[in-house]
This record gives C-alpha cells, sequence and structure tokens, in this order.
C-alpha cells in the first residue's frame, strides 16, 4: 500500500513498487518550512490528542454511523461533548 506506481506501468526497476518506494509516507501536503506550516504545526499536539480521544470513545476505536450524514452528526456530538466538557472545566477555575 501507499505506492502509486506498479510494475510494468513504467519501464522495469523504475516503479514504486519494484523499487519498494512507498510514496504515502514521504509526501507532504504542506511542506516543512513554509509560512503556512509554521502558522499550523503549532495546533497538530492538539489535534492529535483530539483525535486520539475520539478514537477512544468510539466502540471498537470504529465510527459508529454509516453514511456521511450519520457520522456527521457524531462527529459534531463528540465535538459538542468536547466544548461543554472545556466551558465547564473552564468554569470551575
Amino acid at each position: 500500500m501507499g505506492t502509486t506506481t506498479a510494475a510494468g506501468e513504467r519501464r522495469t526497476g523504475e516503479s514504486d513498487e519494484e523499487r519498494g518506494f512507498n510514496r504515502a509516507e514521504h509526501l507532504q501536503q504542506i511542506p516543512d518550512g513554509t509560512a503556512i506550516q509554521e502558522d499550523i504545526y503549532q495546533g497538530r499536539n492538539d489535534a492529535e490528542s483530539t483525535n486520539t480521544q475520539l478514537d477512544a470513545s468510539l466502540w471498537n476505536r470504529r465510527m459508529i454511523a454509516f453514511g456521511a450524514e450519520a457520522q456527521r452528526l457524531v462527529m459534531l456530538g463528540f465535538a459538542l461533548s468536547q466544548n461543554a466538557t472545556s466551558a465547564r472545566i473552564h468554569e470551575q477555575r
């Protein structure tokens, strides 16, 4: 998985599959050192933490809804519960 070219799609020995090159591991949507990367990178830990909490809250760590609308509702419920919990903790301080 992660290869973009298979054997026979390029000259012999040049395909990702033949070279054992996992392209998905080396591509970056936002390259290092760019202004946008510097702006958003600082939020990475929070995003990863929230994603971990979401995964842990789902049965068997899998989405519990079928279809985009149902999944959107699950995500909205999760976001609302996280915001409500954060607001309550903030009020108590």
